[in-house]
């Protein structure tokens, strides 16, 4: 573990695929507090729109993982950087002002802490939203956090649990479970603001009932459900 007060370096992962549409503002937000971070790295899955001339634009460095999928695409970044935190940023995230400086922070004074996550706000009014976002504060908080809260965590301390999960889905999942066996995950409840473009697209309802339904298939089936949950959830 690291010397408690120790500034830790910090790199950011972007996984996108065909995401010019949602990037500028999650590139814009991490810009804005670029000197907390060491190196943004966008992780592409071979996109054929704009996503890739947008990240150069703002900076970021590219790579274009061999392998599609979200887990995949991560976990191949992960293994060119050299940061002591990585944190995962999805490209329909707007993080706070203070978020970067928030996470490097809270691990350079708590040695002990492998990760966590920043926790999260839909762009949406409606009230199911704020019951969702409840309930997903109440995971994290107990030390299963996911994707969209922004996840981060030691690089060096992860790879004794076999490092970032490399499976093209459910890899937050994973990777909470594999923080939770080196201790608790911490909250920081700076929430980054996320888009609800996938429950709007699908319908609440019938889209959470898809998310649980896919968290049950794989704590049930393990890796092995990973190839059907991909297509499904991205048919």
């Amino acid at each position: 573990m690291t010397h408690p007060g120790r500034k830790l370096s910090l790199a950011v992962v972007i996984p996108t695929l065909n995401e010019g549409a949602a990037l500028g503002p999650a590139l814009e937000s991490i810009s804005a507090q670029r000197d907390q971070a060491a190196q943004v790295l966008v992780a592409d899955g071979g996109s054929t729109d704009r996503t890739v001339a947008m990240a150069l634009e703002h900076g970021a460095s590219v790579i274009v993982g061999s392998r599609r999928g979200r887990g995949c695409q991560i976990a191949s970044a992960v293994r060119q950087i050299y940061a002591d935190i990585i944190l995962v940023v999805h490209a329909d995230m707007i993080l706070p002002a203070d978020a970067l400086a928030l996470v490097r922070d809270r691990l350079s004074k708590s040695p002990d802490c492998p990760g966590g996550c920043l926790g999260h706000r839909f762009d949406r009014p409606e009230v199911l939203y704020r019951v969702l976002e409840w309930w997903d504060r109440r995971r994290a908080l107990a030390g299963m956090s996911y994707g969209d809260q922004a996840q981060f965590f030691r690089r060096d301390v992860l790879e004794s649990q076999g490092g970032f999960p490399d499976q093209p889905i459910m890899e937050d999942v994973e990777l909470s479970r594999r923080l939770s066996r080196l201790g608790h995950p911490a909250y920081l409840d700076c929430p980054v603001t996320v888009s609800a473009r996938r429950f709007e697209r699908l319908g609440w309802w019938r889209a959470s009932l898809r998310n649980l339904s896919m968290r049950l298939s794989y704590r049930r089936h393990g890796l092995q459900a990973c190839p059907s949950l991909y297509r499904r959830y991205y048919r």
